[in-house]
């Protein structure tokens, strides 16, 4: 089955189109495109991975602690109706034997509930009974324990609950909290510190211990003060531990969560707290936990005002983030990888190839249109096919500039260099795509190998551009380094209709180079889509070459490219004009590449371009500071160098640094294969 949808949310970031193939419940490839045969095209928003919720005490009238194999399957059905796949369903601090009846029943279900379509139990979370009585919130003083060997032998004592305890919240500062974390944490249970009055040198020495997360941060806990920074501050700042927040904006001030989240960034985890009381109404009541609970001004409390737990869905938790500023993006992460990568949960969490079809529809607004629990959809498919083709993102058109042109200039030139923090941020994103891509393309260039760029309009001149600035630059010799543009010379100084939707015209001009095997193709395209550069990459996989592209759209260009560069800068401030944000981070893109692939074929010493060709003034007088700086003369004696070499800078280094002529210098650098660096070696001085 293919699922396609106007954006997808991959790896932290809001992208699209794209689609999903999946197979046997599983992800088996992206599309960076819509294919004409997908099963389902979603008419708007985006397919995100399903929602993992790590701390869920119940909802819909359940309580986890106490629900039966129906009221569990009601629960799990329920919840992937809001978008939740996963779920750790929560049991507070209750008697011993309480708890391990809850772990049985859960065990159960768990067992009962494999192969049907509802939110997957991924194991339990005891939230207690090793927490500080002085911040244990709604939990009963009377059942707190100190995590002493024995207690803990009691509570691990129940097969059920060794089965499927996966994470356990406990303060970090009681006696005995360290040795039990150590236990716990080589048993392959997860720690979490929470309901704690800790320290921040107690939290730390946690840590040191092997607790991972934070429960429920800035909630029943120690409150944060600049030189007592406490759990939290230790919850926010350590890049070992992952930070769960209580997502309905009452628990924590949606400011505080803003600060949460800018601090822990990828470490941020959404939970609900939610207990049997979330998705009813204002003032209904329950027990929960040993003690009667009611939903009052939008959360649920003991009837003295305690706070007990929230009464949100995962769902209603992501939209209230994202209403209090929080980006979309970090709001779904946080409730989608974050989780899963805290609990290990390596099979589910991301939209990536081998992950479990665990999928929602996400409208703009981002409530859940519809669920997929390993590929099997839990309400009517919607969204078939129409014929219709979703745009690139570099055509889509940006919802909040509809009054651009009413705008003052100071602002709209505000809004365009706004565009391009973000277009920095895509190119940060492709670095390390772009560093192998480079080392590809020297490896090709150093055993005799050539350099084709294509592209069509800002996209081809670009590619022409630094095709041309390379030559004197790095003295490249004519026909290393090819572009080509859609509508050939022409199209450099203007515009040729509709030269970029003729793919069969690049055909002859690469096969009149003879592109083969040895020689690396670049496709360059705003689109990801365009004839004239597609043609180029399938014509180049064919001969054998390397190929690769810098895009800003995912499309057929990335899908055929082997080493495919995606630049998502998104839509542009003016809908479709690449010249802007997509053209300048091409330009970018491109640069470095270049620069790269000459610094590693030797044409560079430090920051020098020392083998540049001194063809005017400007570049001679350069010349002759590089030759002075690297052999430590003057200038005078850098210029008489350059005199005798015929130019040639790196022969004028060695020929100063050996005191040999020019043609030894020549012979020198020759046996270092013209590598100044390697040339400059003591041991290569003495053999010269």
């Amino acid at each position: 089955m293919i699922i396609a949808a106007p954006h997808l949310f991959i790896d932290g970031r809001i992208r699209g189109p794209g689609a999903v193939l999946i197979e046997a419940g599983v992800i088996v490839r992206v599309l960076g495109h819509v294919p004409a045969d997908a099963d389902v095209v979603l008419a708007e928003g985006m397919l995100a991975p399903g929602l993992i919720d790590l701390h869920n005490n119940g909802a819909f009238g359940i309580d986890c602690a106490t629900a039966d194999s129906d009221g569990l399957r009601t629960l799990c059905r329920r919840l992937a109706s809001c978008g939740v796949t996963s779920f750790l369903p929560t049991v507070i601090t209750a008697p011993i034997g309480a708890i391990h009846s809850s772990a049985a029943r859960i065990d159960a279900a768990i067992d009962e509930l494999r192969s049907e379509p509802v939110a997957r139990m991924v194991g339990v979370h005891l939230e207690g009974p090793f927490l500080a009585a002085n911040r244990r919130g709604a939990h009963r003083a009377d059942w707190l324990l100190v995590p002493d060997e024995a207690a803990l032998d009691r509570v691990l004592s129940d097969p059920a609950l060794r089965r499927v305890l996966r994470l356990i919240t406990l303060a970090p500062e009681l006696p005995h909290a360290l040795p039990a974390i150590r236990r716990l944490a080589a048993l392959g249970i997860a720690v979490s510190l929470g309901h704690s009055d800790a320290d921040a040198a107690t939290a730390a020495r946690a840590i040191e211990a092997g607790a991972r997360m934070a429960t429920h941060v800035f909630t029943a806990m120690r409150p944060f003060h600049h030189r007592d920074p406490g759990l939290i501050g230790v919850a926010l700042s350590d890049a070992r531990m992952a930070a769960c927040f209580i997502a309905d904006g009452v628990h924590a001030d949606p400011i505080a969560l803003k600060l949460g989240f800018a601090a822990a960034g990828g470490r941020a985890i959404a939970v609900t707290d939610s207990i049997n009381l979330a998705g009813m109404a204002e003032g209904s009541g329950a027990a929960f936990g040993g003690a009667p609970a009611m939903v009052i001004d939008g959360a649920a409390r003991r009837l003295d005002g305690t706070l007990t737990g929230a009464v949100i869905t995962l769902d209603e938790g992501v939209r209230r983030l994202i209403g209090a500023g929080i980006d979309p993006a970090a709001a779904l992460l946080a409730a989608t990888e974050a989780p899963a990568r805290a609990l290990g949960l390596a099979d589910r969490g991301r939209i990536a190839p081998g992950q479990r079809a665990d999928l929602i529809w996400l409208d703009d607004a981002f409530h859940v249109r519809n669920t997929w629990i390993a590929g099997t959809p839990i309400g009517v498919v919607t969204g078939k096919r129409s014929g219709a083709t979703l745009l690139p993102a570099t055509e889509t058109a940006r919802a909040d500039l509809g009054d651009l042109d009413l705008r003052s200039s100071a602002a709209i030139i505000s809004a365009l260099l706004a565009q391009e923090v973000r277009a920095q941020a895509a190119l940060r994103d492709i670095t390390p795509a772009l560093a192998d891509l480079a080392d590809a393309i020297a490896a090709r260039l150093e055993a005799g190998g050539r350099l084709f760029y294509a592209g069509a309009g800002t996209s081809g001149r670009l590619a022409v551009l630094d095709a041309v600035e390379c030559g004197p630059t790095f003295s490249l010799p004519a026909g290393i380094l090819i572009p080509l543009i859609a509508g050939g010379a022409a199209a450099v100084a203007g515009a040729v209709e509709g030269a970029e939707d003729d793919g069969e015209a690049v055909v002859p001009l690469l096969a009149a180079h003879g592109i083969g095997p040895g020689d690396a193709l670049i496709g360059i395209a705003a689109s990801g889509a365009t004839p004239f550069t597609l043609a180029a990459i399938e014509h180049a996989n064919r001969a054998g070459a390397l190929t690769g592209c810098l895009v800003n759209s995912f499309g057929p260009i990335a899908e055929r490219a082997l080493m495919p560069i995606v630049i998502d800068t998104g839509p542009e401030v003016i809908a479709g004009s690449t010249r802007l944000s997509a053209g300048t981070t091409q330009k970018i893109a491109l640069n470095c590449l270049s620069s790269t692939v000459m610094i590693r074929l030797g044409k560079i010493f430090g920051p020098y371009m020392v083998d540049l060709k001194p063809t005017n003034a400007k570049l001679r007088a350069r010349a002759v500071r590089i030759v002075a700086a690297i052999a430590g003369c003057d200038g005078a004696a850098a210029r008489a160098a350059l005199d005798d070499c015929d130019g040639e800078v790196k022969t004028a280094i060695v020929a100063l640094l050996m005191a040999v002529p020019a043609r030894e210098a020549r012979t020198h650098l020759a046996r270092s294969a013209g590598r100044l660096r390697a040339a400059l070696t003591p041991e290569r001085m003495e053999i010269g």
